[in-house]
């Protein structure tokens, strides 16, 4: 779910990273650290001065963890970069029309639906089903049945030649080759992409009524 809030003030919570929290806590042990340090060169016996070794090797730890937590902000700041970068490549889709696998399409009333099908293999019969979100067969005809790629343009009428009504369709196809065994070809559907939520790690676009990743969008397609 978009956080509505942190969209209005550019993505921004106020809270802490995790390195600024590593760093803050570095800082007071690296702090205590140095106290511990003056107070006991401050009492040690003159006479037998205390080995610099264990503290020498104490401050080189304390070297690496502070370059691995400036390593650690780096990283996060690159990645708030490319998220913003996300957003903005991801906004550039908007408006487009997508072709993503599935079988239903949202009718506007003038448009249709637009779907594409792969036959396996070729058909004996093949029939093309157009049902609304009720379940209800709107509309039929006979299907390409050569092997291979099809596109199917619906132009939101029923049998009668009466406009339907708006909403979301689905495609259905029976199809069975010449010794009547069942053959299920693939169904993609052309929509146009209305919106893109950005809020995870990777955006979910909204192509008519479906909601699919980026690496789910099989092609862009030209109106």
């Amino acid at each position: 779910m978009v956080d509505l809030i942190s969209a209005t003030t550019g993505g921004s919570t106020g809270f802490a990273t995790d390195a600024d929290i590593s760093a803050a806590s570095l800082a007071n042990d690296f702090d205590d650290f140095l106290t511990l340090l003056t107070t006991q060169l401050q009492n040690q016996d003159p006479t037998a001065p205390m080995d610099s070794n264990e503290f020498t090797q104490q401050l080189v730890q304390f070297s690496q963890v502070e370059q691995q937590i400036r390593s650690n902000d780096n990283l996060e700041t690159l990645g708030a970069l490319m998220q913003i970068n996300n957003v903005s490549s991801a906004a550039a889709f908007l408006g487009s029309d997508a072709m993503i696998i599935g079988d239903t399409g949202d009718h506007d009333g003038s448009s249709g639906v637009t779907w594409h099908y792969q036959n396996p293999m070729a058909a004996e019969e093949l029939t093309l089903e157009v049902y609304n979100s009720s379940g209800n067969l709107v509309y039929s005809q006979q299907g390409e049945k050569a092997a291979g790629l099809h596109e199917f343009v619906w132009d939101g009428l029923n049998n009668e030649g009466i406009a339907v009504e708006p909403g979301d369709y689905s495609l259905s196809i029976v199809a069975a080759d010449i010794d009547e065994e069942e053959i299920i070809p693939a169904i993609a559907v052309q929509d146009t992409i209305h919106a893109v939520d950005t809020s995870g790690l990777e955006p979910v676009f909204t192509v008519g009524p479906n909601q699919v990743g980026q690496t789910e969008i099989l092609q862009l397609v030209n109106k």
